[in-house]
């Protein structure tokens, strides 16, 4: 590869853009990003110009055979894992299960991810629906089983991929004020405190753009 970069949207609420981001980051590859403000005039025709999806993240990858446009997370994230393998866990049926875990928070958690939005830069202790709080009791025990497998830090003891799709999702017990475990509490610091979550959490912090609508949610 001669050329990757990484479109994604704002950093205080592109969760899906920080998922790639910090695999990325942790691959050591070298790439660059593009910003694309969203909910701006003109923002859904400059997505459509790299990928068919319409969606942030897209990664481009330069080669000598050419252009490579990949849109999704996820398939960014596999991408990326063929060209750095420990990414994944290096253990097969250890690699299954945290693919399993992936896949679920990339398509399920539904009522956490719609009621409460990634937002960086908010902190509130509004009372948040039923089925938002459902899921992320759910997430927690989640996290609970697969940590009490053994003792590091991460969800498949060394931090992997896995860790990357549920950072977003540990965000929002932050920002919203949602209750946790002990356990769950101890990971969250965890994924907070990685220096790589906390590059991008700054740029969050001092970006102007604002998504109004994202802002009201539960505020």
């Amino acid at each position: 590869m001669s050329k990757m970069i990484l479109h994604i949207g704002n950093y205080n609420y592109s969760s899906w853009s920080l998922r790639p981001w910090l695999v990325l980051r942790k691959s050591g590859l070298p790439f660059t990003v593009n910003v694309i403000d969203l909910d701006v005039p003109g923002f859904k025709d400059k997505l459509l110009a790299l990928s068919s999806m319409g969606t942030v993240p897209v990664l481009e990858v330069h080669t000598t055979d050419g252009v490579q446009m990949i849109p999704d997370s996820l398939a960014i994230c596999e991408f990326l894992a063929k060209c750095v393998p420990n990414l994944w866990p290096t253990d097969a049926a250890t690699r299954e299960k945290a693919r399993q875990a992936t896949k679920l928070m990339h398509e399920g958690f539904a009522a956490l991810r719609n009621e409460a939005p990634m937002n960086l830069r908010r902190r509130t202790s509004t009372k948040m629906p039923k089925d938002c709080i459902a899921d992320a009791a759910d997430m927690d025990g989640l996290w609970q089983d697969l940590l009490a497998d053994h003792d590091g830090a991460f969800l498949f003891k060394d931090w992997s991929i896995t860790d990357a799709f549920y950072t977003p999702a540990a965000t929002r017990f932050e920002s919203y004020g949602i209750p946790r475990s002990a356990r769950a509490d101890t990971y969250i610091s965890e994924l907070m405190s990685d220096p790589d979550f906390q590059d991008w959490e700054a740029m969050a912090f001092k970006e102007t753009h604002i998504l109004p609508d994202t802002d009201k949610v539960n505020a």
